[in-house]
């Protein structure tokens, strides 16, 4: 068979691949002669691409390290923290351990020290406490375990998007800067194109007076040709074998009639570049030109190739070596510095090709015989008339027979079959094929590296080999061409890594074209596995498991790659296609399942981005924003679900949920009435309307109430006057309780009064200097007093004991505050030292200092994390209660700040001062607000009504100050005190308002 010979061509395409890899990126041709000066633009250009590939390698290696510093400091981070965490855990636990301890050896000695009839009582009290303490250890252990596990799974999560959001970001850089680089090399070598073009025209002016070959005309051509598209066309030259038809004895016929191999191997390669050229990949064939008596083989090459440098070209090169046929292929890209020189086939016994070709036609002829003679022809008839030459080969062809059974080898015999037209057509469509074979492999790599186009070859095989019968030697030939674009890939894999997978699947598109799918696919697997290799990820071997891989981690960026994936599949038969928008929101589902309510929220945005009408994905975002408790764009998501798909009764009562969460339930019931509505056995509908219809009854009726007691602040009236004191009252408190008043004096006296009655309950003494300030604990049976005489007393006020007496100031002490859980004592004196004390204990846990003058008062937020200070120094500054880490100081006030106080909420700061003027501030920004004018001197005290919409203030222009925050109007002035007015205590149901002058009175407000 003439075709069993393709199985020599495969094993050269097979040789061709090995080889390659090893020359596909050839370092381009720089010349250093006299020209070489006239070209600083071309070292530019080169120097270009030089650094264009060193800041590649560079960004390369720096995202690497970045990367790996990354995930280092994050470790590292995550340890310090979680060390940081436990120790700190450790500590505060041993801290609530000691304090305790002291607390109940000092609460065990004050006990024997007090009357006996209360030893019961308070032994019981003592047994509680120490339960409660045991039960408050417990409970902080699982809070401190469970916020330890949570940060763990939080910056879990974040080194986890960092690392995404990272290697995302990093596959676009370094795509860019390839595609930059490939760029830089078009400009570069067009331009060197153009200064090879003159020096080679000179070379050729000289060659033409040897007159040795017409080359040289058809080369000076060539390089006057300037083509106007980005894409140089590939040169293509022919050398055909010249085959001596009178060496074949036994040629049918004169030897004229047999077809000019040179014509027809050409009119083949015509045919098949230009499918090339109607895909943009410009081959210029250039038939006929090689005609040399001098040069030929190696020289010519080198001759050629010294001449035409600058233009991509391709030999074909054939020559006839007796019965053997040898071809061989010249090769060199833009501005390569050495060519390619290959031998491709070598001895090639063409006779046999042509006597196989004779022998088939023999056989052909043995059949019509056959056929003849059962019609009734004589033998003799029909060997004369029809048999011709088929019936010599016939005979010949069964005498080789029989001596093959005889075990005679013919090669060793001189068996001459007759040659004809026929049999040299075969010969020419055998060497059409080998031709257009490489010339399309190696027309394919320079488009492929030059252009990033896809190759062309696989899709035209069929139809190369369409009218070949041998199907086996097609087979191990197109096996072949697959081997030598996956070595080609794999090379250029090494330049171009991040355009590999888009790259692969352009290629397995183009041998999708040929019947055996599995090479196709194979390019898709090799597709996704380079896809995931560049973002890191395990690459699978099994081609499902591939599948669920890439779509496991398939963004909106993806979508292009996608595409052309599913257009791959359907071209291999395969009846699977990924979604990027199917795969986002599975993903956004899987996470809200292992409750990473973020990282789901995220995937469901670029699902719902790819498909605004997704009624479900819309959905599942509402119900992760309901997990992190941001019920307005859950709210939102549910209402465009709602929108899209009017008629789903889950998505009504989820948002009735959210209303609920926002305390609007109204709305909420509604919404569960649709759901109901819709679906009567949707129990959960049903029972949290019941439930929020219940919660909406008792606001209600609670709001009723409310408006029954509102408090109009326009009706405070003065109700009683007491005289209380010998000298200046400086504070008034009223009990947690809202039960007793407790006023200090300058008098150095604290006494406590009945607020219902006025009537005086008990004096404390001991103090030798003003009273300035007093507190009480949050159980209102602890008193704490400052005073001029450098000391802070604590008294059981109850039975006027007093349990001890804080030396640590250097001078007077000004101001005091509890913290909320009663723990911590903060003082601040004239000393400019703030000092914080064990309240139960009296220890000095910590002095600190920032303010350059007197400190006046002072103020915790009610989630006691931060203490608030005002000075002589005129100005605020804010503290971390547990560490007295200064966070920032506010300045805005013009003379001392004698007030500050914190609204309930602990977001707003208010502060007075010696300037009038009240002023307003962000706590968390220190932002100024605005500023309260109508005061007329000094402001010495302000508190704040529990909703903290209400502000009061008191004044040395001897009024009091009610305002409006909302708005900062002022409501009313009281006016009464013919004194400074010092101190101002509003009693818990803010009904009644104390207030303490320097006239000596204590002065009861009420509202009417």
């Amino acid at each position: 068979m003439v075709w069993q010979f393709l199985g020599v061509v495969g094993k050269a395409v097979i040789q061709v691949a090995k080889e390659v890899v090893k020359s596909v990126f050839p370092k381009p041709v720089i010349p250093i002669d006299r020209f070489t000066t006239d070209n600083s633009v071309l070292v530019e250009r080169r120097d270009e691409i030089q650094l264009a590939q060193l800041k590649l390698q560079y960004l390369q290696q720096a995202e690497n390290r970045e990367f790996q510093g990354r995930q280092l400091e994050i470790s590292h981070q995550r340890a310090k923290d979680l060390q940081e965490k436990a120790h700190n855990f450790e500590f505060e636990m041993a801290i609530l351990s000691q304090e305790r301890d002291k607390e109940l050896q000092t609460k065990a000695q004050a006990f024997q020290a007090r009357q006996s009839e209360i030893v019961y009582e308070r032994a019981k009290e003592l047994q509680e406490k120490a339960q409660n303490f045991q039960a408050e250890m417990a409970k902080l252990s699982q809070e401190k375990a469970k916020e330890l596990q949570e940060f763990i799974q939080r910056a879990e999560d974040a080194r986890l998007q960092k690392n995404l959001d990272f290697q995302q970001w990093r596959l676009e850089q370094e795509k860019a800067l390839q595609l930059q680089i490939l760029e830089l090399n078009h400009q570069f070598q067009r331009e060197l194109v153009t200064y090879q073009r003159q020096t080679s025209l000179k070379v050729v002016e000289e060659q033409k007076r040897l007159e040795n070959s017409p080359v040289w005309l058809v080369a000076a051509d060539i390089l006057n040709s300037h083509p106007e598209n980005e894409i140089m066309p590939l040169r293509v030259f022919f050398a055909p074998p010249k085959v001596q038809f009178e060496r074949f004895a036994n040629a049918a016929n004169a030897t004229q009639s047999f077809p000019d191999i040179e014509l027809t191997v050409a009119e083949g390669l015509r045919q098949f570049f230009r499918n090339y050229s109607t895909q943009g990949r410009q081959l210029d064939f250039l038939a006929g030109a090689w005609v040399s008596k001098t040069f030929h083989s190696e020289a010519s090459i080198k001759a050629l190739f010294g001449v035409l440098k600058s233009e991509p070209t391709l030999v074909l090169e054939s020559e006839v070596d007796g019965d053997y046929l040898n071809f061989r292929i010249a090769y060199w890209g833009l501005n390569w510095s050495k060519y390619r020189y290959d031998p491709i086939i070598s001895r090639l016994p063409y006779r046999d090709i042509l006597y196989e070709a004779a022998k088939t036609r023999a056989r052909k002829w043995q059949e019509t015989r056959s056929k003849l003679i059962n019609a009734g022809v004589s033998s003799e008839e029909v060997d004369k008339v029809y048999g011709a030459d088929n019936a010599k080969n016939l005979l010949i062809l069964q005498l080789e027979e029989r001596f093959k059974q005889a075990g005679i080898d013919s090669g060793d015999l001189e068996l001459d079959y007759t040659i004809t037209k026929k049999d040299f057509e075969e010969l020419c469509q055998f060497l059409i094929i080998y031709h257009c074979l490489f010339a399309g492999l190696v027309a394919d790599e320079y488009f492929l590296f030059q252009y990033n186009l896809t190759p062309l070859l696989p899709q035209l095989l069929p139809e190369l080999t369409q009218n070949v019968p041998d199907t086996e030697a097609v087979k191990e030939m197109i096996e072949a061409v697959v081997l030598y674009y996956q070595n080609v890939y794999q090379a250029l894999e090494i330049q171009r890594s991040s355009l590999v997978p888009e790259l692969n699947l352009e290629l397995a598109q183009s041998l999708a074209n040929l019947p055996k799918k599995t090479w196709a696919k194979g390019r898709i697997i090799d597709s996704m596995k380079a896809w995931l290799k560049l973002r890191e990820l395990f690459q699978p071997d099994e081609f499902e498991d591939l599948l669920k891989a890439v779509e496991a981690v398939l963004k909106i960026a993806d979508l292009a790659y996608v595409e052309k994936l599913n257009q791959c599949l359907v071209a291999v038969g395969e009846n699977i296609s990924l979604s990027v928008k199917d795969a986002c929101y599975n993903r956004g589902m899987n996470r809200c399942r292992q409750e990473e309510y973020e990282a789901a929220i995220k995937d469901f945005d670029q699902a719902i981005e790819m498909n605004s009408n997704w009624a479900e994905a819309f959905y599942n975002r509402g119900l992760a924003y309901g997990k992190l408790a941001e019920y307005h764009k859950a709210i939102e998501d549910y209402t465009m679900a709602l929108e899209i798909n009017y008629d789903w009764a889950d998505v009504y009562n989820n948002r009735g949920n959210a209303y609920y969460k926002l305390g609007d339930y109204e709305k909420a019931i509604a919404d569960y009435d649709a759901a109901i509505k819709i679906n009567p056995e949707l129990t959960a509908a049903i029972k949290n309307r019941d439930i929020t219809q219940g919660v909406w009854d008792e606001l209600k009726r609670q709001q009723k109430q409310e408006e029954e007691r509102k408090i109009n602040w326009e009706n405070f009236t003065l109700a009683q006057t007491i005289t209380a004191h010998s000298d200046y009252l400086r504070t008034v408190l009223i009990s947690p309780d809202g039960k007793t008043i407790f006023s200090g004096s300058d008098d150095k006296t604290i006494k406590i009064w009945e607020l219902i009655t006025g009537n005086e309950i008990s004096t404390l003494t001991g103090h030798t200097g003003y009273i300035h300030s007093l507190a009480t604990s949050p159980d209102g049976k602890t008193l704490f007093s400052a005073s001029g005489d450098n000391t802070i007393r604590i008294w059981h006020w109850g039975n006027g004991v007093q349990l001890c007496t804080l030396n640590g100031h250097s001078s007077w002490v000004y101001a005091l505050a509890i913290s909320p859980d009663g723990q911590k004592l903060v003082s601040g004196g004239n000393d400019n030292q703030i000092i914080m004390w064990q309240s139960n204990s009296g220890q000095l846990i910590r002095a600190q200092t920032g303010h350059s003058d007197a400190i006046f008062t002072l103020a915790i937020t009610p989630d006691g994390k931060m203490l608030v200070s005002g000075s002589n120094d005129k100005t605020i500054k804010i503290w971390e209660l547990s560490s007295g880490r200064h966070i920032r100081t506010l300045t805005g006030h013009s003379k001392t700040v004698y007030a500050v106080a914190i609204n309930p909420d602990g977001q707003t700061l208010y502060s007075g001062g010696a300037d009038s003027t009240i002023k307003i501030w962000q706590l968390n920004t220190g932002n100024e607000l605005c500023t309260l004018r109508g005061h007329s001197s000094v402001v010495r005290s302000l508190v704040i009504s529990s909703d903290g919409k209400t502000l009061i203030s008191g004044s040395d222009d001897n009024k009091i100050k009610i305002w409006e925050l909302s708005t900062g109007k002022e409501i009313c002035t009281l006016t009464g005190h013919s004194g400074n007015v010092f101190s101002l205590a509003i009693s818990p149901d803010q009904r009644t308002l104390v207030s303490g002058s320097s006239d000596k009175t204590i002065r009861i407000w009420r509202v009417v």
